[in-house]
């Protein structure tokens, strides 16, 4: 039962993350009306963008339960990884890649920048598509972690995130295949959850939410002129995830089940949000004089659009592939020990 509370606290902090940067880009489908005509959440509208730190503090979390297992292997975690990741995404470039051709993409794109961008591995410069970015982060953690962990232990990759961080910090995020980046912070909160869970026992959630709200505002007012904000928000991610992680709530009541469901279609969100809202724009483009009231609608309709998209692809693409890459990754596994025992 503890670990069915984990799992849906879990999903719970995804769906957090991916409508909070959703809503942060939500004022592409509202550029049709006056700026008077909007009325955004202010936090939201503001601070929306940290649900990418979280998306990378679930990852380090994530990553760690799966690595520090006995029964780690390279080859099953990356085949997993990989169907987890590149079937939506490639399914996404190929939207893209009929944006770039209809003319309907923002910014122009290279046929080389684009088929470089489909591999998700680290790029100096700007991807064909804007949030591939986080991605290629993503990817460059999972082998960190995979090659650390086993070396060193969690304990040892969390050094080696914190100093990464902080050379981060020191050299202004150097290009450095995306190693020694601030962003490491994040991936560091994740990892000090799990560190943490085992002398963590449960606490009501308004104590986390709390105490998570209370460090971010003192760090920001302390510390915040001499250390990367990237720091403060780790500490508060990590306390958020603690609390989301541990905390017993009743998931399955519909007041908060639809958050569990919300974040199993999270990576859908993720990267369908930017293309929905983009088209959202242009739909209101086609409209001459639509009525100011209905802005907010507008914000909330193209939102509602994003989560049932991304509830099929998650059904249709999603689950399938996660399936056929668990088959293949335990397959491997399988035929591996069954060559040792024999041996």
């Amino acid at each position: 039962m503890a670990n069915e509370h984990k799992l849906e606290g879990l999903q719970a902090a995804r769906a957090i993350a991916a409508l909070s940067v959703a809503y942060y880009h939500s004022y592409v489908a509202t550029r049709s009306f006056p700026s008077f005509a909007q009325h955004p959440i202010p936090f939201l509208s503001d601070w929306g963008h940290l649900g990418v730190d979280l998306f990378f503090a679930i990852s380090g979390y994530v990553i760690c339960l799966v690595v520090a297992k006995p029964s780690f292997t390279l080859r099953a975690f990356f085949i997993k990884r990989a169907f987890r990741l590149y079937p939506l995404y490639w399914t996404v470039m190929g939207v893209i890649a009929l944006m770039i051709w209809a003319g309907k993409h923002p910014d122009p794109v290279t046929l080389g920048q684009y088929l470089y961008s489909l591999t998700l591995l680290p790029q100096a410069g700007s991807p064909a598509y804007s949030v591939s970015w986080t991605l290629e982060r993503e990817i460059v953690f999972y082998a960190l972690a995979a090659l650390t962990i086993p070396l060193v232990g969690v304990r040892g990759l969390a050094l080696v995130l914190a100093a990464l961080a902080w050379a981060g910090y020191v050299f202004g995020n150097p290009w450095s295949f995306h190693l020694v980046s601030t962003y490491q912070a994040d991936f560091l909160g994740g990892v000090l959850v799990f560190m943490l869970s085992r002398h963590v026992g449960i606490a009501p959630l308004a104590a986390w939410c709390a105490l998570g709200g209370g460090t971010l505002a003192l760090i920001s007012l302390w510390l915040a002129p001499t250390l990367s904000f990237a720091f403060a928000t780790t500490l508060c991610l990590t306390v958020m995830l603690l609390g989301l992680v541990h905390v017993k709530l009743p998931w399955t009541h519909p007041s908060l089940h639809w958050l569990v469901k919300v974040g199993d279609a999270s990576y859908s969100i993720y990267l369908l949000h930017g293309i929905i809202l983009y088209y959202g724009w242009w739909l209101g483009e086609q409209f001459s004089h639509l009525p100011n009231w209905l802005c907010e609608v507008w914000r909330f309709s193209a939102l509602a659009v994003c989560c049932v998209t991304s509830s099929l692809t998650w059904r249709l693409i999603e689950t399938p592939f996660i399936a056929v890459g668990n088959r293949l990754a335990d397959r491997r596994r399988a035929t591996a020990a069954a060559v040792a025992v024999s041996g």
